[in-house]
């Protein structure tokens, strides 16, 4: 079964390369929109997981790029939309099938004492079959979303989705399947209510859709991939065929993607969002501080609840650590990607060694903690010293002692600006700069474009290569300052033909037209 999912992946990708060598075309390029269950119809109201709210502005922003494209620098040609990672949250889907016929054909008993004490927690598996499902669902809560889509492709462009870390089921051809499904579903549903819009047939939208289940890549011109393979929580073993070894039926998760299905899904119950606020540690400092009730309640009732979480991502990652070392899997085959193997090998290592570096991150983080204990120590023993000596008479020793209590202060906020530079610097730069060294030997590219992180970048990494990094379509919390929330909308356009300043946007859904990413030069502090 492996290597028949393989063969298809290598016919599609081989097929796509050699249509879009013969076809001009603009690219559009956005990443982590993260749809899971979304509006339920029947209650009018959204699940508590879902992040993606912006099905009628994501409509908008399509139909304003099918307008503009016959404006000179567009030439008329056709969009490639590149969803870059992450477009569905099949994490986030915990709903069930109705029992009856659809529980039947999904998992085989129509019973709901006959689902294992796992899936009536946390929702279904990774199976095709329950992916397909949760795909389905998905569909059911973005009708728009996905009409949007379907009106898009009828007007004859492209959409080539890439695999992340939070979309890895559309491994699966049935899950494929089932998106181009309801993408013509959707549209066709909302062509006939409003009696607007040309017809599309479904073997027309399979030609229009295009999925890579690593990276896209255009000669001299551009490379996308997600990202999620540079991170040690989000790395899966064989990206090309991410399945568990001893059960190829199922995806084998990476711990990253445990935590999610089994704590923050619990959390987020109470604190939509919960999971974009990053570190986690911001969050509990956030829950804490803005509803301390609330949050000490969490934690009592659901206290049992998290610890079984815990114990679960604990024992499933042991499990895969100790399935690494007695399993020995084939070779991953690199001979049918888009890209040589010897390069798309290099690329491949250039993750692993990033992943196997990763104890340098949570050694910082350790160093870090220490260093922040022992300065926030040293500030209240001045102070208790100050204390004393004021209680004492000893006025000027007072004063030494306030002034040392500063001084350690601010030495504190040195040394971790100083740190944070150190150990949070933008790693996906990093990994960038060692893409575009990879590439640009025998296949340079203008623009190496990413996501992954949620954080919109430009930089440039070479004489003349751009990174990129699109953020997301998800409401995004800044890493320092107050955590408030906003939705971004970036995007990366590109003419075809051009070669010069990436052209960084945002979409702005109030004046139904771009304006530029506001990125601030970086101070080196």
């Amino acid at each position: 079964m492996q290597d028949s999912l393989a063969s298809i992946y290598i016919r599609a990708i081989l097929f796509v390369e050699e249509e879009m060598k013969m076809e001009e075309h603009n690219i559009l390029v956005i990443s982590d929109l993260h749809l899971s269950e979304g509006l339920d119809p029947q209650k009018a109201k959204f699940s508590r997981l879902e992040d993606f709210l912006l099905d009628d502005a994501f409509d908008r922003f399509l139909r304003y790029h099918e307008r503009i494209k016959e404006q000179p620098r567009f030439g008329g040609r056709p969009w490639m939309l590149i969803i870059n990672g992450d477009l569905f949250d099949f994490l986030q889907v915990v709903s069930l099938p109705r029992e009856g016929r659809e529980r039947l054909t999904v998992k085989g008993t129509d019973g709901h004492e006959k689902l294992s004490r796992n899936e009536r927690d946390y929702g279904l598996g990774t199976t095709a079959r329950e992916s397909e499902w949760k795909l389905k669902r998905i569909a059911q809560g973005h009708r728009r979303f996905f009409a949007a889509l379907g009106w898009f492709l009828a007007r004859g462009n492209h959409v080539a989705v890439i695999s992340g870390n939070h979309d890895i089921e559309l491994y699966w051809p049935q899950v494929q399947a089932r998106f181009v499904k309801e993408m013509q579903r959707a549209y066709t549903r909302e062509r006939l209510a409003l009696d607007y819009g040309p017809p599309v047939v479904l073997e027309d939208l399979k030609e229009h859709v295009h999925f890579y289940p690593w990276f896209y890549h255009e000669p001299e011109h551009i490379y996308v991939e997600h990202g999620g393979q540079y991170e040690a929580a989000n790395h899966f073993r064989d990206f090309l065929n991410p399945v568990l070894p001893e059960d190829p039926r199922r995806i084998e998760l990476p711990w990253g993607s445990l935590f999610v299905r089994y704590l923050f899904n619990k959390v987020e119950d109470v604190h939509p969002f919960a999971d974009n606020i990053k570190p986690a540690s911001r969050y509990l400092g956030w829950a804490f501080k803005t509803d301390p009730i609330g949050t000490i309640e969490l934690a009592v009732t659901q206290g049992w609840t998290f610890l079984r979480a815990l114990w679960n991502v604990s024992f499933k990652t042991a499990t895969s650590v100790l399935g690494n070392r007695r399993e020995q899997r084939q070779p991953t085959s690199y001979d049918h990607t888009s890209l040589p193997p010897e390069v798309t090998e290099a690329i491949s290592n250039l993750a692993k060694q990033r992943v196997d570096a990763v104890w340098l991150e949570w050694g910082g983080a350790v160093v870090r903690g220490l260093l922040s204990a022992l300065m926030t120590l040293i500030i209240i023993t001045f102070f208790v010293l100050m204390g004393l000596a004021l209680a004492g008479g000893s006025s000027w020793m007072t004063v030494v002692y306030l002034g040392a209590a500063v001084l350690a202060y601010f030495l504190k906020r040195g040394l971790k600006r100083s740190l944070d530079h150190i150990f949070e610097s933008d790693y996906l730069l990093d990994v960038a700069h060692k893409l575009e060294q990879i590439l640009s030997p025998t296949h340079p590219v203008r623009y190496v474009v990413m996501g992954h992180c949620h954080r919109a970048a430009l930089e440039r990494i070479g004489k003349r290569t751009w990174y990129v990094n699109t953020g997301a379509w998800v409401t995004v919390y800044q890493q320092k300052g107050p955590i408030e929330g906003r939705e971004e909308l970036t995007f990366f356009r590109l003419a075809w033909g051009y070669e010069g300043t990436p052209e960084l946007l945002r979409w702005d859904d109030a004046a139904g037209a771009p304006a530029r990413s506001m990125l601030w030069e970086n101070t080196g502090t």
